[in-house]
């Protein structure tokens, strides 16, 4: 009997020592788990201070290219056809093609070999057709001192030379002389002078005879549409606030205060507008595809500057619109913009762009660069990866640069989508491939993600070869107002935006066509006062030298500068009746 007790308080023994042991655990596992759920707390923090320092990090390193070396796309190109077995014929194609590309005989069918750098050395004569020349001869001291007497001139030593002198405005001054006929003589005296300077009444009973102005000034304006065409480019496209421009001015010689030119360029601007007001309305209209992209414009208001964003729109190659949205863009601002438009829009991935594409009117691409760029970053992490998608990519703009030179739109689409479509099979093959294998928190997932969402937008370009792979050209275009920021900071108002917006279209359109800016801002501020506003897109850039071939010499006339005209009058002295042009 008390061997079984024995055995009984054995087993109890080692049952309590079992609870107890069961106790030890469950504390140590609760410890561990505590130490765990911290170990990943901690772990998540610094995630996310990687994540910022990331952020701060690409925010104040200076831009640079994304350029990866061909040699390595090359590599990557053919590791990617070896993976997939490049069994398309236009994919082989292309391969040698890029293995031949060192032997002139088989360079690519259309394209221009790029030429290699020039040798290191002097460089060549720079082109001095462009400017005013002016001849300096240089005689010996001994001729001169001889009236060149004794002396046989046998030839000369040319040498050019580059010189700078103060640019400077011109001082224009209007005389316009007043006449009376010999009979009047007694009656004009009896005239009021100012009536017979401002009033066309009193012009017209009066015997004095005194010229109008010619209408290629700008009547009570101390600016003629040269001088204000100048600031125009200086502030608009070469980036020079008002504030420099005085500054430049005065190291010239002549002080042009700001608040003058300020006055200047509010004139311009009432003269101008309506033209891109017609640009836009014109692109809404007929573009096939318009390209856009967007930048933030800081507004000076109380207490801190708010944020407004300025969009650019290239429609096809007709226009370059700026046009603003106070605040920042929303789905239903810009909608408002585009209201009336029908067609291709190419634009990033953003979402305030998606209400556009919901009923069907405008149809969606995207960039191939915005694409690339997120494989590009992935070269830090995963190189040897990343280097495939970033070849095929590479591969695609060649596909795209070569095709670009055939003029039959027809065949350059067909031969565009014929050579752009097996590289598309090759990267939707890489992306099923590699899509669970990548790391899910790196910037190769982002990048295939990315791909996925706006796979259907990526691969469009190939129905029709009007639409461009890239959105480049927008960036491009906001550029100047990027870098203008760190000359002016902010604008001052409403109004100042308005004016960039309108300048800028302006400038920008030239430059799409190839005009002077400033040659084209001249004539225009002298024509458009005397044009009719029914017609006011014909002085578009675009339209602007058919319209000027057309002109009557009544308008030709008025587009001549005054100092420049045959019929000019000769200077007189300066004790002489004057009528100077009045601010």
């Amino acid at each position: 009997m008390r061997e079984g007790c024995d055995h009984c308080d054995a087993l109890r023994a080692e049952l309590e020592h079992e609870r107890a042991r069961n106790a030890e655990l469950s504390a140590e596992n609760a410890r561990l788990h505590s130490e765990l759920a911290e170990a990943l707390k901690l772990a998540e923090l610094q995630q996310q201070d990687l994540e910022r320092y990331r952020k701060a990090y690409e925010e104040v390193r200076p831009n640079h290219p994304e350029r990866v070396p061909a040699s390595q796309l090359q590599l990557g190109f053919l590791q990617v056809l070896e993976m997939f077995g490049g069994g398309a014929t236009p994919v082989n194609d292309v391969a040698e093609a890029t293995d031949s590309e060192d032997d002139a005989s088989a360079a690519p069918r259309g394209k221009k070999r790029k030429k290699g750098r020039h040798a290191h050395g002097r460089r060549n004569m720079l082109d001095l057709h462009g400017l005013e020349t002016k001849e300096i001869e240089i005689i010996p001291p001994e001729v001169r001192a001889a009236d060149g007497k004794g002396f046989k001139r046998i030839g000369e030593e040319v040498s050019s030379r580059v010189a700078h002198r103060a640019a400077s405005y011109l001082h224009l001054l209007i005389r316009r002389v007043k006449f009376v006929r010999i009979e009047d003589e007694d009656a004009a005296t009896g005239v009021p002078e100012r009536a017979t300077i401002s009033c066309p009444e009193a012009l017209e009973s009066s015997p004095v005879l005194i010229a109008p102005l010619p209408d290629s000034l700008w009547p009570n304006v101390m600016a003629d549409p040269s001088a204000i065409a100048h600031v125009i480019i200086s502030k608009y496209d070469d980036i020079l606030p008002l504030h420099r421009q005085e500054r430049i001015s005065a190291r010239d010689g002549f002080v042009l205060p700001r608040s003058t030119q300020c006055g200047w360029l509010s004139r311009a601007h009432a003269a101008v507008y309506r033209i891109v007001d017609a640009m836009f309305e014109d692109a809404k209209a007929h573009a096939f595809c318009m390209a856009t992209d967007a930048t933030g414009a800081p507004v000076r208001a109380a207490g801190e500057c708010e944020s407004w964003d300025v969009f650019v729109f290239l429609a096809d190659r007709d226009h370059v619109v700026f046009r603003y949205v106070e605040g920042h863009a929303t789905s239903d601002k810009f909608k408002k913009l585009l209201e009336g438009f029908h067609g291709h829009l190419l634009a990033d991935a953003a979402p305030i762009y998606d209400a556009l594409y919901e009923t069907g009117d405008v149809i969606e691409h995207c960039c191939w660069f915005h694409c690339r760029r997120y494989f590009y970053r992935a070269l830090e992490t995963d190189k040897a990866l990343a280097l495939g998608p970033l070849s095929l990519i590479a591969k695609l703009f060649e596909v795209d640069g070569e095709c670009a030179e055939i003029s039959d739109l027809g065949e350059r689409t067909a031969t565009r989508a014929l050579r752009a479509k097996p590289l598309l099979e090759l990267l939707d093959q890489w992306v099923d491939r590699h899509r669970e294998h990548v790391d899910p928190r790196g910037p190769l997932k982002a990048a295939i993600g990315y791909y996925d969402n706006q796979h259907d937008a990526l691969h469009r370009f190939v129905d029709d070869a009007r639409i461009g792979l890239h959105n480049n050209y927008s960036e491009q275009q906001l550029r100047n107002l990027a870098l203008g920021r760190h000359n002016w900071t902010f604008f001052a108002n409403e109004t100042g935006l308005r004016w960039y917006t309108v300048f800028r279209s302006l400038i920008a359109s030239c430059r799409l066509h190839g005009l002077n800016a400033e040659t084209y801002l001249e004539e225009i501020l002298r024509l458009a006062p005397h044009w009719p506003a029914h017609r006011v897109l014909e002085l578009a850039p675009k339209y602007w030298a058919a319209t000027r071939d057309k002109l009557d010499d009544e308008q030709r006339a008025i587009l001549a500068r005054p100092w420049e005209c045959e019929a000019a009058p000769e200077q007189t002295s300066s004790d002489s009746p004057e009528i100077s042009l009045a601010s």
